[in-house]
């Protein structure tokens, strides 16, 4: 019997407890919250700025390589130094919630043509590309941008 008693008396201390906490927490206030937003499409003047990234290819491309002789163990360099500052001056742009992606090929003038093709799966009124070639006397480079809004 000393044993039951003892088990009730602990049982009537943990709902004690338990009654006091409810009866001391403050009270709490409903807070509304706003409305969710859910940006589906860029904004008036929030598109893919293809003109003014054409631009920032052009300059790229001709600082980079304008007085320069193809040479294959410089290529890839160039290249890497090419898609890297293009990137970082169309990140600059500040273009909200654009995935943008950069890719520079080098290849030597010898005669021969090239052939490129491209395939791309996305929302024709938000994402765009932005492409140009610069050539030289021993250098063919074509860079491309392409801007994915992520939604």
């Amino acid at each position: 019997m000393a044993d039951d008693e003892e088990v009730v008396e602990e049982a009537e201390e943990v709902l004690g407890a338990a009654e006091s906490e409810t009866a001391v927490s403050p009270v709490e206030i409903e807070k509304t919250l706003d409305p969710p937003k859910y940006e589906v499409r860029p904004g008036l003047g929030e598109k893919f700025q293809a003109q003014n990234v054409r631009d920032i290819i052009e300059s790229t491309m001709k600082e980079q390589l304008l007085e320069r002789q193809y040479r294959a163990d410089q290529a890839p360099r160039w290249a890497k130094t090419i898609s890297n500052a293009v990137r970082q001056r169309v990140q600059d742009l500040n273009m909200k919630r654009y995935k943008i992606l950069v890719q520079t090929t080098i290849l030597e003038m010898k005669g021969a043509g090239v052939k490129c093709g491209q395939r791309c799966i996305w929302d024709p009124e938000t994402d765009d590309y932005a492409d140009d070639i610069f050539r030289n006397d021993s250098i063919f480079c074509y860079t491309i941008v392409y801007g994915v809004y992520m939604y």
